[in-house]
């Protein structure tokens, strides 16, 4: 006796490219509409970290002679403050979306170039900074420029991807 054949059923066919797109479209338009309305709330700006504590740790270690930043111009954020194994540590989301990190610390800039600005850093020249003398360096990590700064018993680096005048400008703003 021969079987009859089966004709697919209309919910047994299979899927159209038209219907997938339809269904990704679905998906996508909520996810859009959230994406706007979360910038629409100003959601966008990266949060800015109170150093307060990093800045106790520093001086009740005592090792060395903090400089904080002061005065910097509206743009500027601290993205991240911490102390860890004598190093003060600020990073900064500088205007036109330059990253800096300030690094203070009373290790010799002969240890610390190395741990913060890459094991490939050289110094390459001087510059002067409000008065004071500070020397580039490069070579470290891609695309990132740095300037050190060594006085008494402590070494300040300020390194990152920023322009050449935001490091200037940061290194300017540093008070003790």
């Amino acid at each position: 006796m021969a079987t009859p054949t089966q004709q697919p059923t209309r919910e047994t066919r299979a899927r159209r490219p038209r219907d997938m797109a339809l269904s990704m479209l679905v998906l996508l338009v909520p996810v859009f509409l959230i994406v706007a309305f979360y910038r629409y709330l100003g959601h966008e700006t990266p949060p800015t970290v109170d150093p307060g504590e990093a800045y106790g740790s520093v001086q009740r270690a005592g090792q060395f002679e903090l400089l904080k930043p002061e005065g910097l111009p509206p743009g500027w954020r601290i993205a991240s403050a911490t102390y860890t194994d004598g190093v003060l540590r600020l990073g900064f989301n500088a205007p036109d979306d330059g990253a800096l990190q300030l690094a203070e610390s009373a290790n010799p800039a002969s240890v610390l170039v190395p741990a913060v600005v890459g094991q490939d850093a050289h110094a390459d020249g001087e510059v002067t900074i409000a008065g004071a003398q500070w020397q580039r360096y490069s070579q470290g990590r891609p695309g990132e420029r740095a300037i050190v700064q060594t006085t008494g018993p402590r070494t300040v680096i300020i390194v990152g991807q920023a322009k050449e005048g935001q490091l200037q400008q940061l290194a300017e703003s540093l008070k003790p």
